[in-house]
């Protein structure tokens, strides 16, 4: 909702599988999402009254049913895709990890993320990079066909770069680990992260043009092949096999929809105007590029580090799938809110509503809907982890609840975070440059202090789980100098922190107390019923809370949206 680096496994553009890894605070708010400001422009200030300093104690007005209906629409719309290739995702992982046991899946999962990393550096962010682009050259001008060919050949030399780099990176890479066995798996994923970059570039495409029926087309070919092909590469117990699987479907799934570009609307209209020249936007699509990837550099190497030493702890990689299995749940968690953060950013970047302060309410109830909702589905996840596991999973992964209840705690944090991320980028590039180096600088540090000489995917969790905590911390307090932040936002954030806190802390005393499990299951539910209906009463305060109205007309949208879809496809198979 998600870079697709080691350090980013939430995106929301992100390949199925996740990447292991929770992203950097604030640097994956680029993603998937059209109209981004210049991003050449080192501090970009909002034009229009600028109130720093004190929070209002009034209530906030309500947010206009425009900028809801924009809302909305946009979460519906891109969620649409997302969902159905995650949710596959999400199963075949499991058929995956059960079938495969537990090495086999810690293997994969190191290749696949892997591959992450090395498609992110090979080719700068082409997923937001192709959707902000699309937001500027949308279909029916006279950019747009010259923009689909720049993306082709910006995505295709990515491509090429990428499985040769990671081809030729394998032998050394392994060597770090620890574990030259890991030459040849790694070698064999160069040819995912050639499959990740197209299929990264053909959804920002989709997503910026609002071509809905290709995003669904393709989302369905990665989901459906990844359940199918994936489990049974896993029968095998082999990850080479699995790895292979997984980039032949998202190459097949890019070629498919090229294929059916005509009926899909992806042709440009018949028109009088001549294209634009290619060598301008292709420029323009470099540089954009480039600059997204300067500001995930730090964090990223800091992420690839830790997973780095998490690998080299266990040479089994049972840590390894334990890290797959929790970053999986935590991308599971984060998916809703994080499709909320990214439809709102073109509302919090128009300057249009600076007098009226729009943005900053939407960033509020944002805020609000992102934690609110994560907060619920973490603390549920949290809760009934141990049984959920044995259930899903297997027993062989029981130990990893410990870890998997970090993980989705981080959830928390992340996606509560987001909004107000989203905001300081726009408030100012430079300082959400500095707040990911710093988020960068605490994990590499932590990482290095504690796993270097051994380690488990827990501690690497919990790592991540403070450097959130602290990101978002940083966050508020810069907005609270540079901008405004709206009352209610800063007791959001302690209460989300402190019950995301106890109840990791209370997941650690279940695991080491088996005799106590009862009781402490029981002291977790009731915290997590005092916590929401804390954040409840909050959000009644500060009307935060949706009307009965609104509520009816987001599903009624939904229901009309899905069944025009219907149609559309019905039309087609005829």
């Amino acid at each position: 909702m998600k870079s697709t680096a080691l350090s980013d496994p939430a995106i929301s553009d992100s390949l199925i599988p996740e990447p292991l890894l929770p992203d950097a605070p604030i640097s994956d708010i680029h993603k998937t999402r059209p109209e981004i400001p210049d991003p050449q422009i080192a501090d970009l200030e909002i034009p229009g009254p600028q109130i720093p300093g004190p929070q209002t104690p009034h209530p906030q007005p309500a947010v206009s049913s425009d900028v809801a209906k924009h809302l909305i629409s946009g979460t519906s719309a891109l969620g649409l895709g997302i969902v159905i290739e995650r949710g596959m995702g999400f199963i075949a992982n499991i058929l995956a990890a059960r079938l495969g046991g537990l090495a086999t899946f810690g293997a994969y999962s190191l290749a696949i993320s892997t591959a992450n990393n090395i498609s992110t550096y090979a080719a700068g962010q082409i997923g937001s990079t192709a959707a902000r682009f699309s937001g500027k050259y949308q279909h029916g001008t006279p950019g747009y066909t010259t923009l689909a060919r720049a993306l082709a050949i910006v995505s295709l030399v990515s491509a090429v770069l990428g499985a040769v780099g990671l081809w030729f990176g394998a032998a050394p890479i392994a060597h770090l680990l620890g574990n030259v066995g890991l030459t040849s798996l790694l070698r064999w994923a160069a040819l995912s992260a050639a499959g990740i970059i197209l299929l990264e570039c053909a959804r920002g495409f989709f997503v910026g043009q609002r071509r809905l029926s290709a995003l669904v087309l393709l989302s369905l070919i990665v989901g459906v092949g990844m359940v199918s092909l994936v489990p049974l590469a896993a029968t095998m117990h082999s990850p080479i096999s699995m790895i292979v699987s997984q980039g032949l479907i998202t190459t097949t799934a890019v070629i498919a929809c090229l294929l059916l570009a005509r009926p899909l609307g992806l042709f440009a209209p018949r028109t009088s105007a001549p294209a634009l020249p290619l060598g301008p936007i292709l420029r323009e699509v470099w540089s954009f590029g480039f600059v997204q990837l300067a500001g995930l550099v730090g964090a990223n190497l800091a992420g690839w580090w830790l997973t780095t030493l998490v690998a080299r702890a266990d040479a089994s990689l049972v840590q390894m799938s334990f890290f797959a299995v929790a970053s999986q749940l935590r991308n599971l968690v984060g998916l809703a809110p994080g499709l909320l953060t990214e439809s709102s950013y073109a509302i919090m970047a128009d300057p249009g509503g600076e007098a009226t302060k729009t943005p900053h309410h939407v960033m509020a109830l944002c805020t609000y809907a992102a934690t609110f909702a994560s907060l619920l589905l973490a603390s549920v996840g949290i809760i009934v982890m141990p049984w959920a596991l044995s259930l899903l999973w297997g027993h062989s992964y029981a130990a990893a609840a410990v870890t998997a209840a970090i993980g989705i705690a981080i959830a928390v944090m992340h996606m509560g975070n987001a909004p107000a991320a989203a905001r300081l980028s726009i408030v100012s590039i430079r300082i959400t440059g500095i707040l990911n180096t710093v988020w960068a600088i605490v994990v590499a540090t932590a990482a290095s202090v504690f796993l270097l000489h051994g380690g488990t995917a827990a501690t690497g969790m919990l790592i991540y789980l403070f450097a959130h905590i602290l990101a978002a911390a940083l966050v508020l307090l810069t907005l609270v100098r540079k901008d405004s932040v709206p009352a209610g936002m800063t007791t959001v954030f302690l209460l989300s922190a402190s019950t995301t806190v106890a109840l990791v802390a209370l997941a650690f005393l279940r695991a080491s107390h088996p005799s106590l499990t009862g009781s402490i299951t029981l002291a977790m539910t009731a915290l997590v019923v005092l916590s929401l209906s804390a954040l409840f009463l909050l959000g009644k305060r500060h009307r935060w809370l949706p009307a009965p109205a609104a509520i009816r007309r987001a599903l009624t949208f939904v229901t009309s949206a899905a069944s025009r879809i219907l149609r559309r496809r019905g039309m087609h198979a005829v």
